[in-house]
């Protein structure tokens, strides 16, 4: 038995100190996924405590067919998207989230001047944006792949697809972020947007 499932059997026998350890173990993981689906923090939250307690009510119905991990993230790309489609994708972002933030911060360094460092958080924040704006069954394999570490294959077993639909929504996925981070089809900048490349003399890196 792993780890995991040890826990889990010590749950489904009342243990309440041994949930309190799965919960430390993967609440990182958890409202990480939450806030790149959601995109504001106090969403990501509220989820993540949706999430733990819909997943301490249903462990004890825990066939262990699937591992715990994969399980959890099943559970939790099912609260996120449902949670998405109560908001409604009309809602405005309310907060850009503190991670972004950080991320963006931790970029700058003694080698590059402040104009560099702001052109890489302007980056961020463009991709970010453009992520946001992505259907939302593509946007989660792409979170699971990219930002959650999972194989093309734990996302199949995640979000209940053939693996190769996976690789097709993750695939279209990229499509769609270069041709809304260049500006078009084909990575063809739109009049309006031309100066603003070409001064800033960088490319947008496309996951």
């Amino acid at each position: 038995m792993t780890a995991d499932e040890i826990l889990v059997k010590k749950v489904q026998n009342c243990d309440l100190a041994a949930y309190g350890e799965l919960v430390q173990r993967y609440q990182d993981r958890v409202y990480s996924l939450a806030a790149r689906m959601l995109n504001t923090p106090e969403d990501a939250r509220d989820v993540s405590q949706e999430i733990f307690i819909k997943v301490y009510k249903s462990l004890p119905g825990f066939d262990f067919r699937a591992s715990f991990a994969t399980w959890l993230y099943r559970v939790s790309t099912n609260v996120c998207l449902d949670f998405l489609r109560r908001r409604g994708k009309e809602q405005k972002r309310s907060e850009p989230l503190r991670e972004n933030k950080v991320r963006a911060d931790c970029l700058a360094d003694n080698s590059r001047g402040p104009e560099e460092v702001l052109l890489e958080k302007e980056r961020l924040r463009e991709l970010r944006q453009a992520v946001d704006t992505l259907p939302d069954g593509y946007r989660m394999a792409l979170v699971l792949h990219h930002y959650q570490g999972l194989s093309y294959k734990q996302v199949a077993e995640v979000m209940n697809l053939p693996e190769k639909t996976v690789a097709t929504r993750i695939h279209r996925a990229k499509i769609m972020l270069k041709e809304i981070l260049l500006g078009g089809e084909g990575g063809e900048l739109p009049e309006n947007k031309k100066n603003v490349k070409q001064v800033s003399g960088r490319r947008v890196t496309i996951l």
